[in-house]
């Protein structure tokens, strides 16, 4: 139900149309787009019910482990959250001997951090990059990136308990703190970037923060999408805020930087936390990102 209560129930199997097939999905991973598609953000879910949440994940075709990535799947059709799908085959790719279970997690999240950290943030040695909400799926691949890029990395979290998982993504300190108390946590840093999937009073908090020149880019609002800025301070500093939206990333571009992270995991460079969860418990998968109690990603196993 839009902007209710998911439920778990049965559905007739899917009818493969004109360039599709129908793959038997062994792992679906959970993300915030997932919930706000749910409550009928932009897509194709309010006006197709019953609807199928879901936008990436990881099954068999004909026995092949393959990838599921873009194609509007669970967007503009129904997505993975189900034991099979029918995937325009343009969204596949081929996994190899690649864990499906890590792969389900990567797409989206994987994406994101790194053009967060690389393509738009433009992280270098020289650097100083705070990470906000540090435990998170897509923050803690962020703090690996900017590590990779040289950087000095601190995290940043509101859990006493989540300290160690930061640590162990590879932040040099990690800051337990809210919004009120950021700057004053952070400024022996003197972050140069900022990587915020947090906004609400995190944002201006981050503005705050920031060194002269400094870079912030957003790409979610867990927290809350009313952010108030002050102006002055914005522009007084020269700072740069950029936003980063996989929707509009072309699906070639996306389907080169995937195979190149699968590789990185599979090399040991890149640890993505997952957690498993039966398909039943979609609902408390969604209630647990809500309240921020993850660690990495979410992931629902069929059957």
């Amino acid at each position: 139900e839009i902007g209710g209560t998911l439920q778990y129930g049965e559905l007739p199997d899917p009818v493969a149309g004109d360039g599709e097939v129908i793959v038997e999905i062994t792992h679906a991973s959970v993300n915030p787009l997932d919930i706000w598609i749910s409550r009928g953000a932009p897509g194709n879910a309010a006006g197709n019910l019953p609807w199928i949440p879901g936008n990436e994940g990881a099954g068999l075709l004909d026995g092949r482990p393959v990838l599921i990535k873009g194609g509007g799947i669970g967007i503009v059709r129904p997505g993975t959250f189900a034991e099979k799908v029918a995937v325009p085959r343009s969204a596949l790719i081929e996994l190899g001997d690649h864990d499906p279970a890590v792969a389900a997690a990567l797409g989206i999240a994987g994406l994101t951090a790194y053009h967060c950290v690389n393509t738009l943030g433009g992280a270098t040695a020289s650097d100083r990059v705070l990470v906000l909400g540090a435990s998170g799926g897509v923050a803690s691949l962020a703090v690996q990136f900017a590590k990779a890029a040289g950087a000095t990395v601190w995290g940043q979290t509101t859990s006493v308990a989540k300290v160690a998982g930061i640590q162990a993504a590879g932040a040099d300190h990690v800051v337990v703190t809210e919004p009120d108390g950021l700057v004053a946590a952070t400024r022996e840093l003197a972050p140069t970037l900022v990587i915020d999937g947090l906004g609400g009073a995190f944002t201006p908090a981050a503005v705050d923060a920031l060194e002269i020149r400094g870079r912030i880019v957003l790409y979610g609002a867990s927290a809350s999408d009313d952010i108030h800025l002050s102006s002055r301070g914005f522009y007084r500093k020269a700072l740069t805020l950029f936003g980063y939206s996989g929707l509009i990333d072309a699906p070639e571009d996306q389907k080169a930087v995937l195979s190149q992270l699968l590789d990185a995991v599979q090399r040991g460079d890149l640890v993505i936390p997952i957690e498993l969860l039966p398909l039943s418990e979609a609902a408390t998968a969604f209630a647990r990102i809500l309240d921020r109690q993850v660690e990495g990603k979410l992931v629902l196993v069929p059957g």
